[in-house]
C-alpha cells in the first residue's frame, strides 16, 4: 500500500526527526506505529507496521523503503541516511516539491475545459459520422456526396480519429517523460533527449540532483564522495549519470560545466556552471544552478501547457467545422435531390 507522495514526505521528514534526537530507526518507527493509532490514521499505522515486522525480521531500513515509498525518495533516504543529513536532505526536497506541486497544478488546470470540449467534439463526429450520416446518405448517389459530408464519413469510419489523439498523447509523453519509461542507460532515451526529448523530466531531476549534491558538500563531502553516494543508493538511471560524472572527475576535469555535461542538465543549465565565480564554493555554484532549473521546469511547463492549449482549439474547430459542415451540406444535398 502506497501513500499520497506528500504523505509520504511528511512520514519520512517524522522519521528523521525521530533519528535527530536521537532514536534507533526501530525505535522510531515503533513511536510513528504508536502515534498513528492513537489518532486513528490507519494507512500510516499499515505501513509502520509493516516497516517494522521487515525490522524485526533483520531488514535493513534501506531496503524496506521501496516497498512503501517512491523510489527518488528511497535513494535520498539511503544518501542522507548514509550521510548523515537526512533531516536537511528531506526539508531540501519538501521545498522542491512544493514547488513542482504548484507547476503541476498550474499546468492542468488551464488544460481541463479544451481537454473536455476535445472530448466532446470526437464524440460527436463519431456519433453523427456513424449513425445519422449513414441514414442521411441513404437515397443519396455517392458522387453527388459533398466534400465535407465525405471527410466526415473518412474522419468517423476510419482510424484517423484516433491518430489525431494519439499524435496529442505522443506530444505529452516526449515533453514530459514518465519515470517508469525512461533510463538513461538505454541510448534511444540519451538519443531523445539530446533532441529536446523528456524536457520536464529531466529539469525536475536535475533540480533534484543539483540540492542533493549542494547538501552533501554542505556536509562537508567533497563531490566525487556526493556523486558516490548517488550513484551507490540512487536507481540504475541515476547512478548512470553519476557514474558518468565521477570518471570526469578522476580524468582530473575540474570544470563543473563539464563534470555535470549529462542527459539530466540542459545546455543553458551547463552554461551557468560554467560562469560560476572563481571565489564561489561548489555548493553555491550548484544551489544558484539548481534555482535556474527549477525555473527552466516551469516555463517548460508553461510552454508546453500553451502548446497543448493551442493543438486543443484546433482540433475542437476543425472537428466542429467537419460536423457542422459535413451535416449540412448532406442535407442541402438531399432536400435538393428530394425536391427534384
Amino acid at each position: 500500500m502506497r501513500l499520497a507522495r506528500s504523505r509520504q514526505l511528511a512520514l519520512l521528514e517524522d522519521f528523521a526527526l525521530a533519528l535527530h534526537d536521537g532514536l534507533s530507526p526501530l525505535q522510531a518507527t515503533i513511536e510513528l506505529a504508536q502515534h498513528a493509532q492513537q489518532y486513528g490514521l490507519r494507512e500510516e499505522l499499515a505501513l509502520s507496521e509493516g516497516i517494522l515486522q521487515a525490522l524485526n525480521q533483520g531488514h535493513s531500513f534501506a531496503s524496506v523503503l521501496p516497498q512503501w515509498f517512491d523510489r527518488d525518495l528511497c535513494m535520498l533516504v539511503s544518501v542522507g541516511e548514509h550521510s548523515g543529513v537526512l533531516e536537511q536532505l528531506l526539508q531540501q526536497h519538501r521545498q522542491f516539491e512544493l514547488q513542482r506541486q504548484q507547476a503541476q497544478q498550474q499546468f492542468w488546470r488551464p488544460l481541463i475545459y479544451p481537454l473536455i470540449m476535445v472530448f466532446i467534439a470526437a464524440c460527436a463526429s463519431l456519433l453523427i459520422g456513424r449513425q445519422v450520416m449513414p441514414k442521411l446518405a441513404t437515397g443519396l448517389d455517392p458522387e453527388q456526396w459533398p466534400l465535407l459530408s465525405e471527410s466526415l464519413l473518412l474522419v468517423s469510419a476510419g482510424p484517423s480519429l484516433l491518430l489525431l489523439l494519439l499524435a496529442v498523447a505522443l506530444l505529452v509523453l516526449l515533453s514530459w517523460g514518465p519515470s517508469a519509461l525512461i533510463d538513461w542507460r538505454w541510448s534511444w532515451c540519451r538519443w531523445l533527449a539530446a533532441r529536446g526529448a523528456f524536457t520536464i523530466r529531466r529539469y525536475f531531476n536535475a533540480v533534484m540532483l543539483l540540492q542533493t549534491i549542494t547538501v552533501l558538500l554542505q556536509a562537508r563531502l567533497n563531490l566525487d564522495r556526493a556523486l558516490q553516494a548517488i550513484e551507490r543508493f540512487g536507481d540504475s538511471s541515476m547512478g548512470y549519470v553519476s557514474q558518468q560524472m565521477r570518471q570526469r572527475l578522476a580524468q582530473g576535469e575540474r570544470q563543473l560545466g563539464r563534470v555535470f555535461g549529462s542527459a539530466l542538465l540542459s545546455p543553458r543549465m551547463l552554461f551557468r556552471l560554467s560562469n560560476g565565480s572563481r571565489n564561489a564554493t561548489e555548493h553555491g555554484t550548484l544551489l544558484r544552478v539548481a534555482s535556474y532549473a527549477g525555473a527552466d521546469a516551469i516555463a517548460a511547463l508553461r510552454r508546453l501547457r500553451v502548446s497543448l492549449q493551442v493543438v486543443c482549439y484546433v482540433l475542437i474547430f476543425l472537428l466542429l467545422a467537419l460536423v457542422l459542415g459535413g451535416m449540412g451540406a448532406m442535407l442541402m444535398a438531399v432536400t435538393q435531390q428530394t425536391m427534384m
